[in-house]
């Protein structure tokens, strides 16, 4: 199959060329057009040159791969002690504001960036139409309805971070900056936009694609039934309608009756596998951004998220350091969780009987890691960092999920030789999306347990105990998505969504906590939960602030609330 962004730097060279072409006129040669006229001429005038376009729309997607620093930092599941980064600075110091507001990794949200990528999706649609006859048939309904579902994508970036959204679904003339400025829509109307280009893009795609990396009916759906879970949630869904949880269930329902995707199983480490190069675009995989091989193309990951020191060289900045409460959410191998009584659970053994899914993500005090054991207690290779003077972990834990362990040495901190997909919708995904919003919608039904219980399975872990409430399955679909979803940046969406940032127990008005570990005289490790790092966050920043630049270019926008 082939793989779509291998086709990137041609059109930059095809762009490279028209422009060429140009300036070598002898007549009229000082009276060049616009550029932006000229590549429409140019790269319209031919399917293959139309091809190239798309394939850079599909190149904007976010370049999360070689950032460093996850939404998980932002939210509860990771904490990085560098006081610069905006973890630390900005989002857990309730320092959000209209002059400094975080765009995420790969500038996932950011505002003007956004809208130039719609706006390419919008001339894409424009010229095709307007050359229609040019192309072939298929290609020409399947790459409108490609691009069509890349612009809800980046629409539905921007909805969940700053809500309701101007529409725009044309290139905009730009002659005097007039007709640029346009009002935001409600958050119903940016919603109903976005479902609207999901079905439309869903009623033309193959359920699956036929080449790696491109959209589908079910990553249409999947986009949709997301956007619609996020619309039902308490933070948007303010007098709790229940339609809305209704609507999301039965998106994401159409996607499980697709039959096409699964959840990926072929051995005992499946769930932490699926994440590596070796199994990209498996049958879990729904949507992803794809990464060349070599050093200048792939993904940077292991060298800015993992273990700092490993067989005594510093291999990585170690950004992405669990924090004591995601390590406390998984559960005991016998599915039960921690605070129960009948776990099981040792406090001065705190890692011994957990589930398959905690050994697969965490990297621990004594984990093995690339042929060394991860000492994060006081006098180890990777001592915890309680003072932040290091790239060392604040936490006194490292992740090993999405992360390559075949990367060694300097190689992951120097170069970027991963070629493992950022995946952004799986399947685990759909089934925990649809359980969430169906026990919502009609209570913990037959179809809520199965589509739980097949998550658990996964990962041998036993049934959800039959006979819950729709408030104690709510805890469980909770927990369920933080740790099967952690460091794919999700968590930071769902604890704003379900508002349990702020108040008495919020996630993010509460002390962050590490593990302390002091070995005594006889060697033997004593376990102490310790503080570090006192968050601090108010619940209108819950909606990103607009950039106070783009208010002040357009007047007709309205500002989020800022207290």
């Amino acid at each position: 199959m082939k793989q779509i962004y291998i086709k990137y730097r041609q059109l930059f060279l095809l762009v490279l060329l028209v422009i060429s072409f140009s300036a070598c006129k002898k007549d009229d040669s000082l009276n060049v057009p616009p550029k932006g006229f000229l590549t429409d001429v140019s790269t319209f005038s031919s399917q293959g040159n139309a091809d190239l376009f798309v394939n850079d729309i599909y190149n904007q997607l976010p370049d999360i791969n070689n950032d460093y620093q996850l939404t998980e930092q932002y939210a509860d599941n990771s904490f990085c002690g560098a006081a610069w980064e905006n973890g630390q600075a900005t989002v857990r110091a309730g320092s959000i504001g209209p002059s400094n507001v975080p765009t995420g990794p790969g500038s996932m949200w950011d505002w003007e960036g956004n809208y130039k990528k719609i706006r390419k999706c919008n001339v894409f649609l424009q010229q095709a139409a307007a050359n229609k006859a040019k192309y072939d048939a298929a290609w020409y309904a399947q790459r409108v309805a490609e691009v069509t579902y890349m612009r809800a994508y980046f629409y539905s970036l921007l909805f969940t971070a700053y809500g309701g959204l101007p529409i725009i679904t044309i290139p905009l003339d730009n002659k005097d900056g007039s007709q640029i400025f346009n009002a935001r829509a409600s958050i119903d109307e940016t919603v109903a936009f976005i479902e609207a280009d999901c079905d439309a893009a869903a009623a033309v795609l193959p359920v699956k694609a036929a080449d790696n990396g491109r959209a589908s009916k079910a990553a249409a759906l999947t986009l949709k039934g997301w956007v619609e879970l996020f619309a039902a949630s308490p933070l948007v869904n303010t007098t709790n309608d229940v339609a809305k949880w209704a609507k999301s269930a039965a998106t994401n329902k159409q996607v499980m009756d697709l039959g096409a995707y699964s959840l990926f199983s072929a051995s005992a480490t499946s769930y932490a596998d699926q994440f590596l190069g070796v199994n990209n675009w498996n049958v879990e995989t729904i949507f992803a951004r794809g990464y060349a091989t070599g050093p200048a193309k792939g993904s940077h990951r292991e060298g800015y998220l993992g273990p700092v020191y490993v067989n005594g060289v510093q291999q990585s900045w170690g950004n992405l350091a669990p924090t004591q409460g995601l390590v406390d959410d998984y559960s005991m191998d016998n599915g039960l969780p921690i605070t129960d009584a009948g776990s099981g659970y040792d406090p001065q053994k705190p890692y011994d009987h957990r589930e398959q899914r905690f050994y697969q993500s965490i990297l621990y005090d004594g984990a093995a890691w690339q042929g060394d054991i991860f000492k994060s207690r006081i006098g180890g290779s990777n001592q915890i960092d309680l003072g932040s003077s290091s790239d060392i972990t604040n936490t006194g834990y490292n992740a090993r999920k999405t992360l390559d362990e075949s990367i060694t040495g300097q190689t992951s901190i120097n170069l970027a030789p991963s070629f493992a997909n950022y995946i952004i919708f799986r399947y685990a995904e759909v089934l925990l999306s649809y359980a969430e919003a169906q026990n919502e919608a009609a209570g913990p039904d037959a179809t809520v347990y199965d589509a739980v219980n097949k998550v658990r399975a996964r990962s041998s872990l036993p049934a959800v105990k039959p006979g819950l409430s729709k408030d104690d399955m709510r805890v469980y679909i909770h927990r369920e998505r933080r740790i099967e979803l952690a460091f794919e940046d999700k968590r930071w969406f769902d604890i704003r969504r379900w508002k349990i940032t702020t108040g008495t127990n919020g996630v993010l008005t509460s002390p962050e906590y590490g593990m302390k570990i002091e070995a005594d005289g006889t060697g033997k490790l004593t376990y102490a939960p310790v503080k570090i790092f006192t968050n601090i966050f108010f619940s209108w920043q819950n909606w990103m602030p607009i950039p106070q630049a783009d208010i002040d270019k357009n007047s007709k926008l309205v500002q989020n609330p800022l207290q």
